[in-house]
């Protein structure tokens, strides 16, 4: 059986969780991508960085805060940043209310978990 050309999906921003991987559930195969829930004061509890994945980090709903390379950027509502693979990044929320962000991210071909 050959692979679906297009899959549909539907999530409501107000019903994202935490967290919520939505690369497997639309098959993707070259792109990873998630919604993510943070309340106010919440936020990733680790800096990180990668060795060959940029990720693009937009926030939909609210406004929060990246820190990229130890540096502290806002993101309200619409903002979109593109984040290359050796740039330490950590997002969060030091609003006073929830912000929700869509994270994309490019899938090298082998070895690499999509969440």
């Amino acid at each position: 059986m050959a692979a679906a050309r297009y899959t549909k999906g539907f999530m409501p921003l107000n019903k994202v969780k935490e967290k919520e991987f939505l690369s497997r559930p639309m098959g993707c195969k070259g792109v990873g991508f998630s919604f993510v829930r943070y309340k106010p004061g919440e936020g990733a509890t680790y800096v990180h960085r990668h060795k060959v994945q940029e990720e693009v980090f937009i926030t939909l709903k609210g406004t929060g805060s990246i820190i990229l390379d130890g540096k502290r950027i806002s993101m309200p509502e619409g903002t979109v940043i593109r984040v290359g693979p050796t740039v330490y990044r950590g997002l969060g929320n030091d609003s006073k209310k929830d912000v929700v962000y869509a994270i994309l991210g490019a899938i090298p071909p082998k070895n690499f978990p999509l969440g």
